[in-house]
This record gives C-alpha cells, structure tokens and sequence, in this order.
C-alpha cells in the first residue's frame, strides 16, 4: 500500500472520529512566515479537505508543512507505528532580535490504530535570544474531547509578545 494511500485511511478515521464525513479526509496544515517589514511571525493551523488536501503540495519553500511529514512511520511490525519524529527549526530577525521557530509533530498515540492513532497535530516553540519565551505548546491537547484548539500565534517582534488565538473544537473539524 503506498504512502499517500496509508494516509488517506488514517485520515478518512480522523475525520470519522471528529465527526466529518468519511468522504471528506482531513489533511492538517501549519504554516509558518517570517514578515520583517511588518515586524512580526506568523504560524497557523488549519485543515485541508478531501481533493485540495490530497493534492496540496507542501513546501518548505513555502513555510507550509504537514506533521505527518515530520514522523517516521514502521510498517513492517505488526502494528504500524511511529518510531520517530523530526523538527522544523525556522530563524526570522524582527526588530528586537533573532527569534528561532521550532516545528514539531504532536503525536497522540505511536500506535497508528485507533482514533487517536489516526489523529495528528503539530506543536510549536518560540525562543528569543536563547531562551524559550513560549515553551512547546501543542496546537491540539488531545485528539477528542472539547479542549480548544490554536488557529495562529503571532509573535511581535516590538514587543516580543506571543498572542495565541484559540477556537472551540467543532469549529475547528
């Protein structure tokens, strides 16, 4: 079974256990830009639905990524399961100096079985000047449930805020 067929099944089963259609597969999507003439960062995470997700092109290029591109996946044991993941590490200098982005996969369950095994997110840090000023922050805290999930999070480079916006869950899938 190929790839991109394996990870349509994981998320035709997330987007049933959200409660999307199973015709409508969810693709999760962060992006990431560095904007020094607006002297700010911006991440977001969003969805991406059946064809246009399946079709969609990431590209670091970009800034656009998937966390399922971020994680090594075993096929060959009995159960298919993730045995490794990977960062993003991304550098912008805003007015008050280097700040370094890191990307990474929030894995809910290493086993790939499951609703939480088919469910996926992403996770970020913010550090300035070697010092975390948001520490590893998930965009989802759990796979189910009704815990709100972070849409953006703009880092303004005046200031050195953070400004996270959360959504409720259901508006979220």
């Amino acid at each position: 079974m190929t790839k991109l067929r394996l990870l349509t099944l994981f998320f035709a089963a997330n987007a049933y256990a959200a409660g999307v259609s199973a015709s409508e597969a969810i693709y999760p999507l962060v992006t990431y830009k560095c904007n020094p003439d607006a002297d700010i960062i911006t991440l977001t995470n969003s969805l991406l639905k059946s064809e246009e997700g399946a079709s969609y092109k990431y590209s670091d290029e970009d800034g656009t990524y998937s966390p399922w591109d971020l994680v090594e996946i075993d096929r060959r044991a009995e159960r298919t399961r993730i045995v490794k993941t990977k960062k993003i590490i991304k550098t912008c200098v805003l007015s008050s100096g280097e700040y370094t982005i890191t990307i990474e996969p929030q894995v809910f369950s290493k086993n790939l079985s499951g609703a939480c095994g088919a469910s996926i997110s992403s996770a970020f840090t913010v550090t300035f000047d070697g010092i975390d000023i948001k520490e590893r922050t998930p965009f989802e805290d759990y796979c189910l449930g009704n815990s709100p999930i972070i849409t953006r999070v703009t880092v303004f480079g005046k200031t050195s805020e953070v400004k996270i916006k959360r959504i409720p869950r259901y508006k979220f899938y």
